[in-house]
């Protein structure tokens, strides 16, 4: 073998290891980003309000009023399992997603899938109960949980309507004289606290679930990324404010 095809055989061997290690590299990718930190974020969050038989997307930090017609509009950005359960200012939780419990729940989510929340028909629920913040815990997993029945309030909890003027929700006077809208910077999505208690029926999973998030305004709502270092479970909340 001349030194021209000996070069040529060594390059195609050198070749052939290089492709090797490339496919072998980016093989396990798709496994990663849908555990931990996908680039085009965890899931985006529209806040849309209904008046007659229009709907249009709000400001998720409004201040609404008892009486407004609103639903949540998700887009997942990964695959996994979305639970989604709210604690209302009388201090009484309800599970919004999945509505079906036991073997079939159904809250598999995929990649750029929509879906409304609650899970109930369209989704449309009405602005209700004292004035305060309703908290809602968002829990995606990568597999799925046993999310069990809401607990009843004992009798000496306190709803939240008992809490200080200073802690119900307020708007900001410069924007409601610049555009007439009452809004509370405090309301919307928010990371959870890493010691602030949850309903009962999510201990369990909160205990072990990531908290670290990135909120990014695309506009129309809010795109929840998780920080680099979490891994799912992740849980977050959202912050509806109203006032009766």
């Amino acid at each position: 073998m001349n030194p021209t095809s000996q070069a040529r055989s060594r390059f195609r061997r050198y070749a052939s290891i290089a492709t090797l290690f490339a496919m072998l590299s980016v093989g396990p990718a798709p496994y990663v980003q849908s555990q931990s930190n996908n680039p085009a974020g965890l899931m985006s969050i529209r806040l849309e309000q209904k008046n007659g038989d229009e709907s249009k997307t709000v400001p998720q930090n409004t201040v609404f009023h008892n009486g407004n017609i609103l639903r949540f509009r998700l887009t997942s950005r990964i695959a996994g399992y979305l639970y989604v359960v709210d604690k209302g200012t009388t201090g009484q939780t309800t599970t919004l997603f999945p509505v079906s419990s036991g073997k079939d729940p159904q809250n598999r989510i995929e990649p750029d899938q929509t879906m409304v929340v609650p899970a109930m028909g369209d989704g449309w629920f009405e602005v209700s109960g004292p004035s305060g913040f309703d908290t809602i815990y968002l829990l995606v997993s990568s597999t799925p949980v046993l999310i069990p029945p809401a607990a009843v309030p004992e009798a000496h909890e306190s709803p939240e309507s008992t809490l200080p003027p200073n802690l119900l929700p307020r708007c900001n006077d410069e924007i409601f004289r610049v555009r007439g809208e009452c809004i509370d910077s405090s309301a919307g999505a928010a990371p959870l606290p890493p010691n602030a208690p949850v309903p009962r029926e999510l201990v369990p999973f909160a205990k072990s679930a990531a908290r670290d998030i990135i909120l990014t305004d695309d506009g129309d709502g809010v795109t929840v990324k998780p920080a680099p270092s979490a891994k799912l479970p992740l849980i977050y909340t959202f912050r509806l404010a109203h006032l009766q």
